[in-house]
């Protein structure tokens, strides 16, 4: 922690430094113009002498944020920072008046970083934490600590993730390619008014470029070590004048595996995406736009390896399995195994939506009425296999791969979803409200069999189908008190069914183990919000700043309950725990929090305080529920709603520019969150009830902190003039504290803190057209784990999976 807290104290003295220097009368250079290229665009071009009107900026950024344009791409030559527009309210809104606590990260700042799939955000974000699992390739979030590890159909995640305003359920598909991405925006803290379920934890915004009006194109390829390449491809064609416009775009990723399986004579943990996205704007009139996007992915890895440590000698099977298992498993290492299973995770995904934006106007005591509807169909077809144990031993192993009775049938996820939405304002825009009904259909099956290898012989698949859908209508607004004072609530009415048909069966035989159990229940739910802000006015503030927002806001959140349903050893016995259903989780948010830019606009400092509590945390654990032949016990995996907790903590974020080129971005996030009441927890060691009040949550660093330094330099070349352009170097520091990645009686689980040192040397020129740049990520080949699959009760053994160790490469574009 001392580390990063003083790399981010040592960047906030150079700023303070540098402006105070600025402020007694230092010259700065000068920075060039805003290149020509992004003035085509239409883009909103700085003053470099920082006297250009900041609301006239500030509209023109909203305008064109509206328009689907992708603003902040200029960043070589900005000496002062912009306004940032960001959607957190569900209308077009300047980051800094916006009273809740958001980063909004544009396609310069992905770009800058290396971001290229939406995982990777998590480092420029504070107390936003990926949590990675046995198959490496589907989306699970936490935020302040709350979200969810589990990707199975049975659960909602507990971080909701939109694309371009489209709610998407399912971790599967949902690990998103940052793929011709306007904005990205990562909402903290309940967000249940405005982005409905399972936004317990916050909500993660990605909004993709929409079709322009001038013909465009952009061409990148990026070739790394572990064999990596990156290539991306983008068209913008103009169909018909002004009023029909289309955009494409096409991503690739392929890297080798970074984990060797001796057995297979092959890598493990490798990366093997490509992505499509297509859209049509039709500018029906001045007032009606029509935006069709379609999206194809597929992800296509071979799952993950790790190292297999031995626990406990004396758990329920290690009789049964020890002589033989454990000497495989203490061979292996973090980077090399022998499993003999070929791990499998391919994702296709692929759906289309449309967005109607339609601007009324004035309309009886209203003003700025406009309408936006939303329809949008969604499809995943998942395929997993994954090797357990890691091992060449035959002890466990689960499948949805399809192929073979002992391999399980692919899975089918839909979703269909529609939202109509109205924006307005009155008393002279004094109040500006927005109000909207939404509504989600939704079915998906897994087919799972889960194979445990001799002396036991047990196969048995795992079949259970859901059926839910979900419907909510929601107001909020916001009243100007004063000029300087507004009042914002809201409420939110959730109504979702949830349906389950499960049933066991043994795959070769036909066998049936568990008969078919249906059940549906409905959750119900509101969800308010209230807040308070105020704006200081400009004759009250201090010489050196030049705008300062406080606010306080409450807020709800709630993540959707289900049915247990999950994967494992299972017969009649165990029914009851089997097919039991678990409650929603529910949080109540108190946040403060205040927003500045000072220095003449060249720092912004943001921080936010909160605390939270916590109830009805689902959490998933095994225990014996039943007893086999020659009393071999059954153990199989429940969810309860097992706790209740507290949040608390904080983030601070920064951006500055001290000097023309300078560029520093700093965060740092806090998080304590611990369980107040979980007497009843089981043992991930012993399968033992134990008591886990005032322990903290696994998975979550108590702190982290992100530091990037860049320096953009007006080179002008003595040759050819296509060669003047910016040479920028970038260093980024992240630091993350020690924590448990599953459980304190499993000491093998924590990881100690760790630092990632990133770096980026990237030449624009070319009138901005062109550029290269030299890469690398993790440049002092930190070895950490991500995830943990814990067996310990029923085998005796834990896999812990690493992380990517060090990556490098370069990276060549050409956009015209």
């Amino acid at each position: 922690m001392t580390r990063g807290a003083g790399a981010v104290a040592v960047c906030v003295a150079i700023v303070v430094l540098h402006v105070l220097a600025a402020e007694a009368g230092a010259q700065a250079p000068t920075a060039p113009e805003a290149p020509a290229e992004y003035q085509r665009q239409g883009l909103p071009a700085t003053d470099p002498s920082g006297t250009t009107d900041e609301v006239d900026a500030a509209t023109a950024e909203v305008e064109a944020a509206a328009a689907g344009e992708p603003t902040g791409l200029d960043h070589q030559a900005k000496s002062r920072i912009e306004e940032i527009v960001v959607r957190a309210r569900r209308r077009a809104e300047a980051l800094e008046d916006t009273p809740v606590s958001v980063t909004a990260l544009n396609a310069s700042n992905l770009r800058d970083s290396g971001i290229y799939r939406l995982d990777q955000v998590a480092e420029l974000v504070p107390n936003l934490q990926y949590t990675n699992n046995i198959v490496g390739n589907l989306a699970t979030f936490r935020i302040r600590g709350v979200g969810t590890a589990n990707w199975e159909i049975q659960f909602d995640p507990g971080v909701a993730i939109y694309l371009d305003g489209v709610f998407l359920p399912r971790a599967s598909g949902s690990l998103l390619s940052v793929v011709d991405v306007q904005q990205v925006e990562v909402l903290r803290g309940p967000q249940g008014t405005l982005f409905g379920k399972n936004s317990v934890g916050g909500a993660i915004n990605m909004t993709t470029v929409k079709p322009q009006p001038n013909f465009e194109g952009f061409a990148l390829v990026r070739p790394g070590n572990f064999s990596s390449l990156e290539t991306q491809v983008m068209l913008n064609i103009p169909i018909f004048e002004d009023r029909v416009l289309s955009r494409f775009a096409f991503f690739t990723a392929n890297r080798n595996g970074y984990l060797f399986n001796t057995a297979q004579n092959t890598t493990y943990n490798n990366r093997d995406e490509m992505t499509f996205l297509g859209g049509l704007r039709f500018l029906v009139d001045d007032a009606t736009t029509i935006d069709l996007t379609g999206t194809w992915g597929r992800s296509h890895v071979r799952s993950r390896g790790g190292k297999c440590i031995v626990v406990d000698d004396d758990a329920a099977l290690s009789p049964l399995y020890g002589p033989q298992f454990y000497p495989e498993c203490r061979r292996t290492t973090l980077f090399e195994n022998d499993q003999n299973i070929q791990g499998l995770s391919d994702i296709e995904s692929y759906g289309t939506w449309g967005v109607l934006n339609h601007e009324i106007g004035e309309l009886w005591e209203l003003d700025d009425l406009s309408v936006k509807a939303i329809g949008a169909w969604n499809e995943q077809r998942p395929r997993v296999r994954f090797d357990v144990d890691g091992t060449s031993a035959d002890v466990v192993w689960q499948s949805t791969a399809g192929g073979s009775v002992f391999d399980g049938r692919p899975g089918e996820q839909q979703q269909v979803s529609g939202e109509l939405q109205l924006n307005g304002s009155a008393l002279d825009g004094r109040l500006v409200f927005v109000t909207g009904l939404f509504a989600q259909w939704e079915t998906a099956t897994d087919e799972r069999a889960t194979n445990v290898g001799p002396p036991l012989n047990q196969h048995n698949t795992n079949a259970s189908k859901i059926k839910n859908w979900t419907w909510a209508p929601y107001l909020q607004a916001t009243a100007d008190v004063t000029d300087w004072l507004s009042l914002t609530g809201g409420i939110r009415y959730t109504e979702d069914k949830k349906s389950l048909l499960l049933t066991q069966f043994v795959p070769d035989t036909g066998q049936v183990l568990l008969k078919p159990v249906s059940d549906s229940r409905l959750f119900t739910a509101w969800t308010p919000m209230a807040s308070i802000a105020s704006t200081l006015p400009e004759d009250l503030l201090p010489g050196w700043t030049d705008h300062l927002m406080g606010y306080f806001t409450y807020s709800q959140g709630f993540k959707g309950g289900g049915f247990n349903a999950l994967p494992g050893g299972q017969n009649e016995e165990g029914v009851d725990a089997l097919a039991a259903p678990f409650e929603p989780e529910t949080l109540e948010s108190f946040e403060i929090g205040f927003k500045t830019i000072l220095f003449d606009n060249r720092l912004t400092f943001n921080a936010s305080f909160f605390l939270a509590k916590y109830e009805d945390i689902q959490r998933i654990s095994a225990r014996i529920v039943g007893e086999g032949p020659e009393g071999i016990p059954i153990y199989q995996r429940i969810t309860e709603n097992a706790a209740e907790a507290t949040t608390k903590g904080f983030e601070l974020e920064t951006l500055a520019y001290p000097i023309d080129g300078l560029q520093i971005t700093g965060n740092i996030g806090v998080t304590d969150a611990r369980y107040d009441d979980f007497p009843d927890a089981i043992s991930a060691l012993t399968d033992e009830i134990i008591d886990r009040s005032g322990e903290r949550f696994n998975r979550v660093p108590e702190f982290t902190s992100f530091v990037a330094v860049q320096y953009s330099l007006a080179v002008e070349a003595d040759g050819p003039e296509i060669l003047t352009g910016w040479l920028t170097p970038r260093l980024e520091w992240y630091y993350q504290s020690s924590m448990f990645v599953t459980a304190p009686e499993l000491v093998d689980t924590f990881q100690p803190g760790y630092n990632l040192l990133n770096a980026r040397l990237s030449y624009v020129f070319w009138d901005d057209r062109a550029q290269i740049a030299l890469w690398g990520k993790n440049l002092a080949d930190q070895t950490y784990i991500d995830f943990t699959v814990p067996a310990v009760s029923t085998f005796g053994f834990l896999v812990n999976y690493p992380g990517l160790p060090r990556t490098w490469g370069g990276e060549i574009s050409y956009r015209f």
